[in-house]
């Protein structure tokens, strides 16, 4: 099975190959789609499904579809119980245009100085389209933002998220810890329910 992940964030692709490891996933670069996909939404649902819609009828005026089973691709949202549900679906780009994860963190700090009520939970809803079909599936995990950052690996909110049953930030966890637990790990884990 070859799919396409609607994406070029390295840093996803490494997690969704690790995940996927018996599927062949190509990214959007892989496929020489180099526009930007305009995420429109107003949802995490509906920016995954934009996604994924578009490149697969890329793939389709270009002649490619026949070449892939589909494309599948995410949409992730920090949300923070205080701010009622904030970022969410404005989560890369929360603290303005361009996109940036350390200013983005500091924002989220800023608004919950002197809160001690952080529960937050990240989302990953993926869509997947192709030859016929359109199937949604999402991934959880519920946790805490933590009063300071904490941690270098990982990316976005890595370093303030404390996944629920641990005392640390993700950003202080091996790939293999994360991946075992995270949100988009539990997403993956339902795509390839369905795909198998």
């Amino acid at each position: 099975m070859k799919l396409v992940f609607a994406s070029n964030n390295a840093h996803k692709l490494a997690e969704v190959r690790h995940i996927l490891s018996q599927i062949e996933v190509v990214s959007l670069r892989d496929i020489g789609f180099l526009q930007e996909i305009d995420e429109t939404g107003q949802t995490l649902e509906e920016n995954s499904r934009l996604k994924a819609i578009t490149v697969w009828q890329w793939l389709i005026s270009n002649h490619l579809d026949s070449e892939y089973n589909g494309v599948f691709a995410d949409d992730t949202g920090l949300e923070i119980q205080a701010l009622g549900g904030a970022p969410g679906v404005y989560s890369a780009r929360w603290a303005g245009e361009p996109s940036n994860d350390a200013n983005n963190r500091a924002k989220a700090l800023q608004l919950l100085s002197g809160i001690s009520h952080r529960d937050a939970q990240f989302r990953t809803v993926i869509t997947l389209v192709g030859k016929g079909q359109e199937q949604q599936v999402a991934g959880i995990i519920k946790g805490q933002i933590a009063i300071e950052e904490s941690g270098d690996m990982g990316f976005g909110y890595d370093s303030l998220f404390i996944p629920e049953g641990h005392s640390c930030t993700f950003a202080t966890l091996s790939a293999e810890q994360k991946n075992a637990i995270s949100h988009r790990a539990r997403a993956l884990h339902a795509l390839r329910a369905i795909i198998n």
